[in-house]
């Protein structure tokens, strides 16, 4: 299984890169992933919440239509423990999905239309995080799962 992950911004100031890169390198040995940089918006007063959500999901859409399955990050979303996350990880894997995004919306969140089009939400805490965090803790609980379903010591219950 391919899994991708897409946002919206630039790396500068990217405080946790440490983190991501390591998780990325643990995860080679389970699945394929990557982080999809989308540029950001060339934000103006003029534009409202709104306007900029449409045209942040206009975006993710062009990169979305190839996917099996797309995973909005998303405060609303269901939130799953470890274990659970796991056993979701292993229900994306046994479905036989070969491309399954997960995305992480810009600073106002998606637009109800893109919610419409990609309903399957998730979300990675109560807590609000930063786009960088966010990326973090999502390859972490990534790796977690991984290692959850190959039984290896990592997770501790």
């Amino acid at each position: 299984m391919r899994i991708q992950v897409y946002y919206i911004g630039k790396d500068k100031k990217n405080h946790h890169e440490a983190a991501e890169k390591l998780y990325l390198k643990r995860l080679k040995n389970y699945a394929s992933i990557e982080l999809v940089a989308l540029p950001p918006l060339k934000l103006s007063k003029s534009l409202s919440n709104s306007e900029i959500k449409a045209k942040e999901a206009a975006l993710f859409n062009k990169q979305l239509e190839q996917m099996d399955k797309v995973y909005l990050l998303d405060e609303r979303g269901k939130m799953y423990s470890s274990a659970k996350f796991a056993s979701f990880v292993q229900k994306n894997l046994s479905s036989g999905y070969r491309k399954v995004a997960f995305v992480i919306g810009g600073a106002f969140g998606f637009s109800e239309e893109i919610k419409k089009q990609y309903p399957e939400l998730l979300r990675l805490s109560d807590l609000t995080f930063s786009h960088h965090l966010a990326r973090t803790v999502l390859l972490e609980q990534l790796y977690r799962a991984f290692t959850i379903l190959n039984n290896e010591p990592y997770h501790n219950s």
